[in-house]
């Protein structure tokens, strides 16, 4: 019996590393396979130690095996670099945030703000950019921000600015109420650079019930623990379909791009073994995978632990020291790197 939950366990690593591969508009159900990815290698960790110490050598070669299999998912979601000590000259800042609406206009709702500035980046891009609040006019953004002067902006959405010159926009249609995506064309230093900044379909988890899955990990009720799981298939599932759809067109916007340069920032609100990830990755880099170190957690709220948050770039540009930030005010952290133009 123990043997079989072993070997169970096993399968499951490996139709969660391949989830990805099947559109949640074919097969949704896979798609959780995916999202369960980490508990999964912790949980064939496990074994492969246990079979180290009681010297089952068979058992432990036919895991590691199973691990080379998984190699890709293993590197994608746990990658290990070293910190760059020196940044080569003519990199340039990026930096991508959801903003959360600004703290959901906390009191010092330019403190998110500050922070961004205070980071120095050459190119941000900002998800639930919200204004309204009176202490929070688009002319006070632009002054906390004001060493990048060139911005263009999405309503209640998205925004991008710029050190940069930008040199045209354009909105990517998703026909959503909340959600939304933009296109720009950068030009850095005489270099033509397609910018995609995207928020795609949110899960729609409400607070209280973020307070509740919250509860369930402290208690472990079992009782309530069917009623969630019925709840979060119902919110998800849906999402996983739309967020497949919004990724097809940014993967063909992508495409499509003749300019030389790609970056895409985003929160895609979907893991890195995930259909939705795969998709708009496509031939790019993922710069955490490049450069970053560990889980890159860029979504904290509940116990709800996932990085979701990314910036891809081109293949003819690298990525150095890729990070998550302690952004306080949001239920996101910035993710932040730098990219220097090797061609």
């Amino acid at each position: 019996m123990f043997k079989f939950v072993a070997y169970a366990s096993l399968f499951f690593l490996v139709i969660s590393s391949f989830s990805d591969r099947i559109s949640p508009l074919i097969f949704p159900y896979v798609t959780y396979f995916g999202l369960a990815f980490p508990f999964i290698f912790a949980f064939n960790i496990l074994f492969f130690f246990f079979w180290l110490i009681i010297k089952k050598w068979k058992q432990a070669f036919v895991t590691l095996t199973v691990f080379i299999l998984c190699k890709e998912a293993i590197c994608t979601y746990f990658p290990i670099h070293n910190k760059a000590k020196n940044i080569p000259e003519g990199c340039i800042h990026v930096s991508t945030y959801n903003l959360m609406n600004f703290g959901c206009c906390t009191k010092h709702p330019d403190s998110i703000l500050q922070y961004v500035a205070n980071q120095n980046s050459d190119i941000i891009c900002f998800q639930e950019f919200r204004l309204g609040n009176k202490q929070l006019t688009l002319s006070a953004v632009r002054n906390t921000l004001r060493a990048t002067p060139y911005f263009f902006l999405l309503p209640c959405r998205v925004a991008v600015f710029s050190k940069y010159p930008i040199l045209s926009t354009k909105n990517i249609p998703f026909g959503s109420r909340y959600n939304g995506a933009l296109i720009a064309e950068l030009n850095i230093n005489g270099r033509k650079v397609t910018l995609i900044n995207c928020h795609l379909e949110s899960n729609k988890i409400l607070d209280s019930e973020k307070i509740d899955y919250y509860d369930l990990i402290q208690t472990l009720n079992v009782r309530k623990l069917g009623a969630f799981t019925y709840m979060m298939f119902h919110k998800l599932t849906p999402a996983f379909k739309i967020r497949a759809m919004q990724s097809s067109i940014i993967a063909e916007i992508i495409r499509e791009s003749k300019n030389p340069y790609t970056i895409i920032c985003g929160d895609f609100n979907d893991t890195p073994i995930s259909f939705t990830y795969r998709k708009i990755k496509g031939d790019l880099e993922d710069s955490f995978v490049e450069s970053g170190c560990g889980m890159g957690i860029s979504f904290n709220a509940n116990y709800f632990l996932f990085r979701i948050d990314y910036i891809f770039h081109s293949k003819n540009m690298r990525s150095y020291n890729a990070m998550v930030g302690k952004g306080e005010d949001s239920d996101h952290y910035p993710v932040q790197t730098y990219l220097q133009f090797i061609n």
